[in-house]
């Protein structure tokens, strides 16, 4: 007699809860991370944070809208669209949605192109309360050394704190999973004479499964897009939105009762069920933004019994506003409002030393940096060359055969391209110049050590992208730069 067994394979999920950083996480044990900047850190599963209002408000900055034009607008509430179709959390189910929703567009990837829309449902998540799971899995909150200390370490020699804040939805508890995949940990310390600290290095059980890929974790390369959200990312946000979810919670500082009526203001609140996105109207004259007036039922618990009460609130700026750099501050794809301003309800819920639960709170602004060609000097060995580096540009694209859109594409007429240079020394100086002349013209830009010689490091096109030059090891002791047209 044959018996055949057939094994249902268990997706297993798991989400992060972000927070305002808490003391012990520093960059000193990995944390705040240098590249698009942290804005908070992994919360323990009683302290998340959250939106208490069922509607928020979104709308474009300017120089948004100049700059990426209507499709890039398309783009962004294309992101929003897929939020707001998502059912109340009460009737969210994990298992319904797809381990991953990552997916690669070669020709956007042969062109350096960065999804907008993909890039804005990511940020969107994290502002509606998930971290990242591959840095809630395993975080590292103290380290001591075991052994004599080289400069590097690793585990034998360093030994630390672990702490897990990656959590399965269907127990709460903590996972080492993410997207089905096991992962475990290694510590590692390195020291030099700028920078001392020790990190939790993730690695997956599976060599061949490669990073996360969650909607939460961002996009990890150019070329890629999801297609909606997975179901690590459905789970987070069921949690946080749950009406079985209750925290003591006070209410956003411009919610008041209908028509200036009493209202309770702090009071035991279940999540929210269900959030939706609208725009901020807008003046069709000035383009100044218009107040709005949200009515809302709110729900709260006293003595044990489910109350209701209907409050208003008035917005006269997006809870959300999409805006455009120039100049950014550094290489980072985009910026966004950190979680400093968050308010943390622990000392209403019994816990007086705790890093939460608390409420997110407006304005949010997603700045996405002008992007294009990077060029560096030539490892340092001389300021009279440079080296082609990496480019990448604004994009939208799909799983279509629709040529991807690459940004700019200004409605409103040609966009000068802008020229940064960053002077890798103490104080990494940075300049910035915006290009004269006509659109698609060519400059070079040049240095020179005496204002006679001249040596031409690149040509630049007037197209509206944003070319960046890093002189990795400044050493003359006067050196002078130019644009000039070809």
């Amino acid at each position: 007699m044959i018996f055949i067994i057939v094994l249902n394979a268990l997706h297993a999920r798991a989400f992060s809860l972000l927070g305002p950083f808490e003391p012990w996480m520093a960059a000193t044990n990995g944390f705040v991370s240098s590249d698009e900047g942290e804005i908070g850190g992994p919360m323990c599963i009683s302290n998340g944070y959250r939106w208490n209002v069922p509607v928020v408000t979104y709308g474009f900055d300017p120089s948004f809208v100049n700059y990426f034009g209507t499709n890039g607008v398309a783009a962004v509430e294309n992101a929003i669209s897929i939020l707001n179709n998502l059912p109340p959390a009460s009737q969210m189910n994990a298992t319904n949605y797809p381990v991953k929703t990552t997916r690669y567009n070669y020709s956007a990837q042969s062109q350096g192109l960065s999804d907008l829309q993909s890039e804005t449902l990511s940020l969107l998540v994290e502002h509606l309360g998930l971290d990242s799971p591959d840095l809630g899995i395993f975080c590292l909150k103290d380290f001591w050394f075991t052994n004599e200390v080289p400069p590097y370490a690793f585990d034998g020699n360093i030994a630390g704190d672990v702490l897990q804040r990656n959590y399965d939805p269907s127990t709460d508890l903590p996972s080492d999973n993410i997207q089905d995949g096991i992962y475990f940990y290694q510590l590692v310390y390195f020291s030099s004479n700028t920078i001392t600290n020790a990190i939790v290095d993730v690695i997956s059980v599976d060599p061949l499964a490669g990073y996360p890929s969650t909607v939460a974790c961002g996009l990890q390369e150019m070329g890629t897009y999801f297609t909606g959200l997975t179901g690590d990312d459905i789970g987070g946000l069921r949690y946080l939105l749950s009406t079985n979810n209750v925290n003591y919670e006070t209410l956003l500082p411009d919610v008041c009762g209908v028509n200036g009526g009493a209202f309770v203001n702090g009071a035991w609140r279940p999540g929210v069920d269900k959030i939706t996105f609208i725009p901020q109207p807008v003046d069709p004259v000035s383009g100044a933004f218009l107040p709005v007036t949200n009515l809302f039922t709110d729900t709260y618990i006293t003595n044990g019994n489910v109350v209701q009460q209907q409050l208003e609130r008035v917005t006269t700026q997006p809870d959300f506003l999409f805006c455009l750099s120039n100049f950014p501050s550094d290489w980072a794809l985009f910026s966004r409002t950190g979680s400093t301003n968050w308010i943390n309800n622990s000392a209403l819920n019994g816990h007086s030393s705790s890093a939460g639960p608390g409420i997110i709170v407006p304005p949010v602004r997603i700045v996405f940096n002008e992007l294009g060609q990077e060029w560096d000097s030539d490892s340092g060995l001389s300021e009279d060359s440079a080296i082609e580096g990496q480019y990448q540009q604004w994009g939208t694209f799909d799983g279509s055969t629709n040529p991807p859109i690459a940004y700019p594409q200004s409605q409103t007429g040609a966009i000068p391209s802008n020229l940064r240079m960053t002077l890798m020394n103490n104080m990494q100086s940075q300049y910035n110049w915006q290009l004269p002349g006509a659109s698609q013209a060519v400059f070079n830009f040049q240095t020179s050590t005496d204002l006679t010689e001249w040596v031409t490091l690149f040509a630049v096109t007037n197209n509206g992208t944003a070319t960046t030059y890093i002189n990795n090891a400044p050493s003359s002791s006067q050196r002078f730069y130019r644009v000039v047209p070809q």
